[in-house]
């Protein structure tokens, strides 16, 4: 709870500070002539102050099933308002950067206290700086808001062609179709999922994989999808992994506590039902053969293992126990982090990695030969095929999103990997 008290604290006064700084540009802005303007004042300072309420009440009901799914498009818009805001203030501080150096500049040069005064009174803001801020403001705005309504639901689907060593050729060509970071919690209506599941199933899959993140935090989050994506058809069977979400351990739920440990346990049992409801052979630090034609190869699924502060359920020892080394053998892992920490270097030889987790951070530039993302300063592994001495890890941009409710640049994602022998 304190965390949440926390983090309402911070955003409150974030958001304030914006507020306060923007408003010292706009009123004297000759654009506007606000200066003297009070009714202006009013309206502006009325729609600063419910947003930020409305932004409180979103918060503190975040992870309540009776409020509004409209709050999902609500709290985006408004943080697009606001990182609207954050970075139109750019321009205004080199402004007033500025203007601090004229002013000490002119109290330095005079002897005159009261000239000086007057000097630092006839400082004013810069006509090209101020109106960059509001150019800046609109574009960030208007980008954001393109995001929610467009970008967020502009499915795509990436094609690849994958070469492992010992991959049977018997089985070439076999179609795998991943998908991953679903987070269920930020969908304000089923459609987008109904799409996803028509685009799936008329690919024909022999394999469907999720690569986790169900949910945002609460098992009941997924109940209304669970009819659509339970629609989701394979050939050779559906399988999933768990990712940091899936867990409920972002509840702020005390686990040191016997009642805390018990609602987190329901929560996270409650998870198992609806992935077996869905149709899903959850692998939870398991292996499955999969066995086509008389050919093999191995499927492994670890719960989620993240480098970081992230949660290390993940045990892969415990996952290939029982497994032949010679054979191709495929890893699902939700966190693209356990491939450079752990399975790159790992005695076991594991030809093909497939992960979600960073969403592309939602945001970036994808061209023909250029991608990039804030997502890889944290992640040398961020969207899409690596490779390292003959060893590859796929990572899928997530089909969901958290926290902003929309995708820029970076949308999201139905892998369509048709697997091939490299010999």
């Amino acid at each position: 709870m304190n965390k949440i008290v926390y983090n309402l604290v911070f955003f409150c006064l974030f958001f304030l500070f914006l507020d306060l700084y923007f408003w010292q540009a706009l009123k004297s802005n000759f654009l506007f002539n606000f200066k003297s303007n009070q009714t202006a004042k009013v309206i502006y300072w009325t729609l600063s102050l419910s947003a930020i309420s409305i932004m409180i009440y979103a918060m503190v009901n975040y992870q309540n099933p009776e409020s509004s799914k409209y709050l999902i498009l609500t709290r985006a818009f408004i943080l697009s308002l606001y990182m609207a805001k954050f970075f139109a203030c750019f321009p205004l501080l080199i402004d007033d950067l500025i203007r601090l150096f004229k002013w000490v500049t002119s109290f330095l040069s005079t002897t005159n206290a009261s000239a000086t005064g007057n000097v630092s009174q006839g400082i004013s803001r810069l006509n090209f700086l101020k109106n960059l801020s509001f150019i800046i403001g609109s574009i960030v705005f208007g980008v954001m808001s393109w995001g929610i309504i467009y970008g967020r639901f502009n499915f795509k689907k990436h094609q690849l062609s994958i070469e492992l060593d010992k991959w049977p050729q018997a089985l070439n060509g076999l179609k795998i179709i991943q998908i991953s970071d679903l987070h269920l919690g930020s969908f304000d209506t089923t459609k987008p999922i109904e799409e996803i599941v028509e685009i799936i199933n008329n690919e024909q899959a022999d394999i469907i994989v999720f690569t986790g993140d169900m949910i945002n935090n609460s098992y009941w989050e997924a109940d209304e999808f669970i009819p659509y994506l339970s629609k989701l058809k394979a050939k050779h069977g559906k399988f999933a992994v768990l990712g940091n979400h899936d867990y409920g351990d972002y509840l702020g739920i005390d686990k040191n506590t016997a009642s805390g440990m018990n609602l987190w346990k329901s929560n996270f049992n409650n998870m198992l039902k609806i992935h077996e409801k869905i149709g899903f052979d959850l692998l939870l630090n398991e292996n499955r053969k999969i066995e086509i034609m008389g050919n093999s190869f191995n499927l492994i699924g670890v719960e989620n293992w993240g480098a970081g502060r992230f949660s290390k359920y993940g045990d892969f020892e415990k996952s290939i126990q029982g497994l032949d080394a010679n054979k191709c053998n495929v890893l699902l892992s939700h966190d693209p982090s356990h491939w450079e920490n752990e399975i790159i270097n790992h005695p076991f030889p594991i030809e093909l990695q497939l992960s979600g987790h960073t969403h592309g951070m939602q945001f970036g530039v994808e061209l023909k030969n250029f991608k990039w993302s804030p997502a890889q300063l944290k992640y040398p592994q961020w969207a899409g095929l690596y490779t390292k001495d003959d060893k590859h890890v796929y990572v899928n941009r997530g089909l969901g999103h958290i926290g902003y409710a929309g995708r820029i640049g970076i949308y999201p994602e139905i892998s369509i990997l048709n697997i091939y022998s490299k010999a």
